[in-house]
C-alpha cells in the first residue's frame, strides 16, 4: 500500500533556493510543488490545495506576510486555514506569527529544523 506523500508549496523568488529546497523535500519523501502562477498566487494555492505552504518573508513583488494576510481572508474556509511556515533570513518570526504563520524558519536552517517544522506546522 502506498502512502500519501505529502504536498509542499513552495513561494520563493529565489530560483536556487528553490530547487534546494524542493530537492531537500522530496529526499525526505513530501511532494514539492513550485508556484508557477506569480500573477495570482492565491488562485494557485487555491487550486493545489497542498497540505503546507513554504512561504519566503520577503518577495520580488510582494511580501509573503502580505499574500499570507490575503490567504487567511480567503473565502473558501478549507483554503484559508492551509497552514504556511515563512522564512527569512532575517528573524521575522513575531510579524509571520502575528500575519497568521503556522511556523518560521529563520535561514538558513538544518534540515532537521525543516522538518521540525513542517510536523509542528501540519499536525
Amino acid at each position: 500500500m502506498q502512502t500519501v506523500r505529502k504536498k509542499i508549496l513552495i513561494i520563493d523568488d529565489d530560483p536556487a533556493g528553490t530547487r534546494l529546497l524542493s530537492a531537500v523535500l522530496e529526499m525526505e519523501g513530501f511532494q514539492p510543488l513550485i508556484l508557477e502562477n506569480w500573477r495570482d498566487p492565491l488562485k494557485e494555492v487555491a487550486q493545489l490545495q497542498p497540505d503546507l505552504v513554504i512561504m519566503d518573508v520577503y518577495l520580488r513583488t510582494t511580501t509573503g506576510l502580505h499574500l499570507l494576510s490575503r490567504l487567511r481572508e480567503h473565502p473558501d474556509p478549507q483554503v484559508a486555514r492551509i497552514p504556511v511556515l515563512m522564512m527569512s533570513a532575517e528573524n521575522q518570526a513575531h510579524k509571520s506569527a502575528q500575519a497568521g504563520a503556522n511556523g518560521f524558519l529563520e535561514k538558513p536552517f538544518q534540515i532537521q529544523d525543516l522538518l521540525d517544522a513542517i510536523r509542528n506546522a501540519t499536525a
